[in-house]
């Protein structure tokens, strides 16, 4: 399995975290699982799992006992392990990993590096603190976010990979079996037993989630990419509307907005009572529509995503391409209708994700508009309007009592990645680093940083972000994601709720219960395991090198009326002379390997 997914694969991590996902991203379709073949054994380049005095004699059952006189204070031999080879429990350490003062280096980047002190990431006081606690140092070799890319490339041409590279799996072009054939990744599967809290969290939550253990493990006996997951997964953003404004109007409260019936009335009322200085176009969307499938338009079981084809869904075994579907097409004939009544703004091309987008919800002239929670306290702090209030609505449906089939499954993981260097001379060490992140203690320390200093608890016994984080020129996020983990970047095991820890976040922090979906059914949800060969990836891709161009320029044209929904047939007959049909055929030949599998 390649675990680049689509949903994931689009990294534009200077965007706000829920529209990561978004437009103008990636649109090599091989970017879900492809281009896989098991190769069986491969010869990554590691070193030998016996290399340093660990105790450790036989890294497959994790039967071995520790050494008490070793320099090494690491997991292997020290927990129980259940039926399937998995721990029992989350591993304690209750000693620094290493006696022996080790360092690691690591390929990383900074945001906001204007705001790092002078010795950079050791000069603050959590990453000093960790060093401590685990007792390595880490070099870190910090790039520039807008041109890791490149550098990632003289690296891997040069051949000279630190021993953590953050998300380079995102910068890789290859597959996995290329990585590990050629020694740029290294197999972390041997090492498995170093990482009991990483294999905890994989096995307890693959008991809900089939997508886990696929994403982990590469064709069950390889794992190369470390994936950062999040405590208590939510949903990662939804609309809101302005509640005042309700209030305003006597239309009740915004978790009522429940079908399209009924928001449809509420932005027509908008419309009507607010368009007084100059005309508002009350339902915001972005230049690309949705930024990431299933908190617009799930009710249509599809993704109105207008870059390019990425996503797709199955309906009684057919594979089919969101954008192509007679779902899509009734989509597309009520965004039209919402257009054409000035709902929609025409200048919704230019609203790109993560812009400063000054035309519209801050300055009272949008009232539905998609966003994260961790955001609105400072949409509303900024507003023109003091007394603007925003407040989500449910996943919209076409009918009270839907059952959504499409987009809305919860994701264990968040942004952040690593590898590790196949060549590192001490990888059993290494992967307990990595691991020691993702320990109970780990993972409260990397993501609130020290007591005291980023947080406090407040009277209630609450924790609470210290004013100076909150009030920070460079922004809270921001500041937060540099002095504690990093959930856009770096392999951990990361806390929403620090995000929300602030007087008010608990009313934003609670939007999250309004979009989550206990009868969601998901029968639609394309399988994140599905693998393609070689030979299917490369023809995919030449397909879509061209295709997705023609999506890109006409898929968003139906909303403004530029192509009519009457042209729809003629809109599929075009994507065909670019090979549509034939792609859906790879893609239904992987799927029916997959299920026959």
């Amino acid at each position: 399995m390649k675990a680049k997914r689509i949903l994931t694969a689009v990294l534009a991590a200077l965007l706000l975290l829920s529209l990561f996902a978004g437009c103008g991203g990636n649109t090599n379709t091989g970017n879900t699982n492809t281009g896989k073949t098991d190769t069986g054994s491969t010869d990554t380049g590691k070193t030998d799992s016996g290399s340093t005095d660990t105790g450790k004699t036989d890294t497959d059952t994790g039967s071995t006992e520790a050494d008490d006189d070793s320099p090494y204070h690491l997991a292997a031999g020290n927990y129980e392990m259940n039926a399937e080879g998995f721990p029992t429990q989350k591993y304690v350490y209750d000693k620094p990993l290493c006696d022996t003062d080790e360092v690691f280096t690591k390929w990383t980047t900074c945001y906001t590096p204007q705001w790092l002190p002078e010795d950079g990431f050791n000069g603050i006081r959590t990453w000093m603190e960790m060093e401590e606690y685990t007792g390595v140092h880490i070099e870190y070799d910090v790039v520039a976010s807008d041109s890791r890319s490149q550098q990632f490339g003289v690296l891997l041409a040069s051949d000279d990979l630190d021993d953590i590279i953050d998300q380079g799996w995102y910068m890789y072009s290859g597959t996995y079996d290329d990585a590990l054939e050629e020694g740029y990744f290294a197999d972390l599967y041997p090492y498995r037993e170093y990482m009991p809290n990483y294999m905890y969290e994989t096995w307890s939550r693959s008991q809900s989630n089939p997508d886990v253990m696929p994403l982990v493990f590469y064709h069950d006996t390889h794992i190369v990419t470390l994936w950062g997951m999040v405590i208590d997964p939510v949903p990662s953003m939804g609309y809101v509307l302005r509640q005042d404004w309700l209030d305003e109007m006597g239309l009740g409260s915004s978790r009522d907005v429940t079908t399209f019936d009924k928001l449809h009335d509420v932005l027509v009322a908008m419309k009507t009572n607010y368009s007084i200085d100059q005309e508002i176009y009350p339902y915001f969307i972005y230049n690309c529509v949705e930024t990431t499938p299933g908190f617009a338009f799930c009710g249509y079981n599809t993704a109105v995503y207008t870059t390019a084809m990425s996503y797709m869904r199955v309906v009684d075994g057919e594979v089919q391409f969101c954008g192509t579907t007679e779902d899509d097409r009734a989509v597309m004939t009520m965004l039209n209708s919402w257009y054409n009544e000035g709902l929609i703004s025409p200048n919704f091309g230019s609203y790109a994700p993560g812009a400063d987008i000054n035309d519209g919800h801050k300055n009272n002239l949008v009232g539905a508009y998609p966003q994260t929670p961790g955001s609105i306290a400072q949409d509303e702090a900024t507003s023109v309007d003091p007394d603007t209030r925003w407040e989500p609505i449910p996943r919209t449906k076409l009918y009270e009592g839907q059952i959504l089939e499409y987009g809305n499954k919860r994701t264990e993981t968040h942004y952040g990645s690593a590898n590790l260097n196949a060549k590192c001379e001490n990888l059993e060490l290494l992967a307990s680093w990595m691991d020691w992140w993702f320990s109970d203690f780990g993972a409260e320390f990397t993501s609130w940083g020290p007591e005291g200093w980023m947080w406090n608890y407040n009277e209630d016994g609450d924790k609470q972000i210290e004013d100076w984080v909150l009030n920070h020129d460079a922004g809270m996020m921001w500041i937060m994601i540099m002095n504690a983990n990093n959930n856009l970047l770096e392999f951990c095991l990361h806390d929403i709720r620090r995000s929300y820890a602030f007087p008010e976040g608990k009313r934003t922090l609670a939007m999250y219960d309004c979009w989550i979906m206990d009868d969601y059914g998901g029968h639609y949800d394309w399988p994140s395991n599905v693998t393609f060969t070689s030979e299917q990836t490369d023809e995919a891709n030449s397909i879509t090198s061209d295709m997705n161009t023609f999506f890109a320029e006409n898929y968003g044209l139906f909303i403004t009326g530029d192509k009519p929904m009457s042209d729809w047939d003629k809109y599929i007959e075009d994507l065909n002379t670019f090979g549509y049909a034939r792609l859906q055929e790879i893609y239904q030949e992987a799927y029916n390997a997959y299920i026959g599998a």
